[in-house]
């Protein structure tokens, strides 16, 4: 089968067993809550027929982040198999972007958004990305992508792979990609 390109939303489930039956094509995913979301049962999007679980409940441990906005799904951070296929890829605002792609590329982020992050940005010590999503109550992917654009034109330098200021030179070299997984 190929790879999917966009998640499908199934519904939601109490169970994780209930969920399986339900996933018939790669990205496929059902929502299991109890009480608050737990888990996301997805058809990995790569094609390869297994199965993936995404821990959303941060009591049992590391687990991954859900955004739901204007009905779209993003999780936070990437996918990252590391058994079977070893699928690595971003799920943002119910797409697919892969890893070992392009699909980075084509990414936009809004200018005021961009504008938003810089104004967040100190002078003196650098701040990870994670945080200024968190005081901007935003997706951390897009501040991660805002920084980046920053560092490329020259308005934001990046220290430390993922923490940011702003910049004091307009000779800075662009940041690196943008798929990370925090969980590992």
């Amino acid at each position: 089968m190929p790879r999917a390109h966009r998640i499908i939303s199934k519904g939601t489930t109490d169970k994780h067993a209930g969920a399986i039956g339900q996933l018939n094509a790669p990205g496929d995913y059902i929502l299991v809550v109890r009480g608050i979301p737990r888990t996301i049962v997805m058809a990995c999007p790569d094609g390869c027929g297994e199965t993936i679980t995404v821990n959303l409940d941060q009591r049992t441990g590391k687990a991954w982040h859900k955004y739901e906005r204007n009905g779209k799904l993003t999780i936070y951070p990437s996918i990252w198999r590391d058994t079977g296929c070893r699928a690595h890829f971003i799920v943002w605002y119910d797409h697919i972007l892969w890893c070992d792609s392009t699909d980075l590329a084509s990414v936009t982020i809004d200018e005021s958004l961009i504008e938003t992050v810089f104004n967040s940005l100190p002078t003196d010590s650098p701040i990870h990305f994670e945080m200024i999503a968190k005081l901007l109550h935003a997706i951390p992917w897009e501040v991660l992508w805002a920084g980046n654009e920053l560092v490329r034109r020259g308005r934001a330098v990046v220290v430390n792979k993922n923490n940011f200021k702003r910049s004091s030179n307009r000779d800075i070299p662009p940041a690196a990609g943008g798929c990370i997984n925090l969980l590992a």
